[in-house]
Parts: C-alpha cells; sequence; structure tokens
C-alpha cells in the first residue's frame, strides 16, 4: 500500500494528482490545481479508481478522454507521465 502526490506546472496551469494505491490496484484519485478546463476532475478521477497502476493501464483508462477539455493544452502522455 503506498500513496502518490506529484505536481507540474503546465502553461494551462498546475495540476496536482495524488493516488492511493493497495495492492497495485488504484483506489483512491484526487485530483487539484488551477488548470483551465471545462471539464468535471471527476470524471477522469473515476475512470482511474479500480484500474492496476501501470502505465498501460492507466494509457487504457484515458484512450477515450480528450485531456484537454479537463485541463487546458497539455498533452495526454504529459498527464500520464505526471501520474506514473
Amino acid at each position: 500500500k503506498f500513496n502518490i502526490s506529484n505536481s507540474k506546472r503546465f502553461p494551462s496551469g498546475t495540476i496536482d494528482v495524488r493516488l492511493d494505491v493497495n495492492k497495485g490496484i488504484i483506489e483512491n484519485v484526487k485530483i487539484y490545481g488551477d488548470f483551465f478546463g471545462w471539464g468535471d476532475v471527476a470524471d477522469i478521477e473515476n475512470k482511474l479508481k479500480g484500474i492496476r497502476y501501470e502505465k498501460s493501464s492507466l494509457e487504457n483508462a484515458l484512450k477515450d478522454i480528450d485531456i484537454n477539455n479537463y485541463f487546458g493544452n497539455i498533452e495526454k502522455d504529459d498527464f500520464i507521465n505526471l501520474i506514473y
């Protein structure tokens, strides 16, 4: 069981991601920041809950998500690298 807290400043604002991982599975996700997005980040938090904490699982969970809608002008890979 472990916790992850990563924060990074992007052109559209700061994104702060906090994860609780137990036995390799993401149990809880909270996303904070001052980014300029339109979507509700709870959508992304819910997509990540219950998946394996592996880069390929993160990519798969977010494959249909338009990251720009939630965080402004950032690449999906940049967001995944922030988490992983």
